[in-house]
């Protein structure tokens, strides 16, 4: 009876120290779940250097540092929308870009003029679109930003538009004025905070005055012939190939991304829980989880 007891003693303190165990190990999970989901929060230093964190009370207070507001939200989608597998080809007619564009202009606060002026000057209105930086689709989302927004097919007509016109908003929201917005969704936020103003790049600054122009044109109801997406009388079906492989210049390092997707980079520098991924004149901090690997050139 009495090694029964023992051995009952013994079960029972077994059971509790492995319970105790698998508690900790469970919390340690939901913080680390928990860390990956905040948002991101970037901070501008007084001698233009960028700081990413998610961990914004550090320099929230701080007279040596300025932030640069960008959260990003998870794209609404319509309840009727339904998604075309991406090994699907897509179908997009004038009338249902037209309610994209619409649609989201609405949602954030944006002049449909304007909408169609940046997807003009990002993408020319082809959906497959992709730059040698690695952004994608109408109005040329990166991978990265795109992923953050919850958008799963980066090609797809509504899902790019709702990203972009987010990304839009956002910059409006950051800079209260719209060249400035237009040039942070070209060269990004931190470098309009940087400059003060409309960056000194030869491409930004001419991005800047073509979308403004097509803005005008676009406001006043003129038709132009590489406006055929918008502007044909009849709706015209269009099969989509959906492209996930770039063509982009060599570069020392490449993203994978578990969507599929790639880009390429000029430095990548590991600060966890981000990989921050430096490319042209532009750096974008990508959570770690989003990322299948990093591969540097040999």
């Amino acid at each position: 009876m009495q090694m029964k007891t023992k051995a009952r003693y013994a079960i029972l303190v077994f059971c509790l120290l492995m319970s105790s165990l698998a508690a900790g190990q469970s919390g340690e999970r939901r913080v680390v779940a928990s860390r990956q989901g905040r948002s991101l929060h970037q901070f501008q230093a007084a001698d233009g250097t960028i700081t990413f964190t998610n961990r914004p009370e550090k320099y929230k207070h701080r007279d040596d540092f300025i932030e640069v507001s960008i959260k990003y939200e998870r794209i609404p989608l319509p309840t009727e929308y339904k998604p075309t597998p991406i090994t699907q080809p897509k179908i997009v007619t004038d009338e249902n870009l037209r309610s994209i564009v619409t649609r989201y202009a609405a949602y954030y606060g944006l002049d449909e003029a304007l909408v169609y002026a940046v997807i003009r000057a990002e993408s020319n209105f082809n959906p497959n679109a992709v730059s040698p930086a690695g952004a994608r689709g109408l109005m040329q989302l990166m991978p990265g930003t795109a992923a953050e927004m919850g958008v799963t097919d980066i090609f797809d007509p509504t899902q790019n538009i709702a990203g972009g016109t987010q990304y839009l908003h956002k910059m409006m929201e950051l800079f209260k004025d719209k060249q400035l917005a237009v040039a942070a969704y070209n060269a990004g936020p931190e470098n309009v905070k940087r400059y003060n103003g409309i960056p000194p790049f030869s491409e930004t600054q001419a991005y800047v005055k073509t979308v403004l122009r097509f803005e005008t044109a676009y406001s006043g109801g003129a038709t132009r012939p590489n406006f055929t997406v918008l502007a044909s009388a009849q709706p015209q079906a269009r099969t989509l190939t959906v492209k996930n492989t770039p063509t982009v210049k060599a570069s020392p390092y490449t993203i994978h991304f578990h969507s599929g997707l790639t880009q390429p980079a000029d430095d990548v520098q590991d600060r966890d829980p981000y990989w921050y991924i430096v490319y042209s004149n532009r750096t974008y901090p990508v959570r770690k989880d989003l990322v299948k690997s990093v591969e540097k050139a040999a």
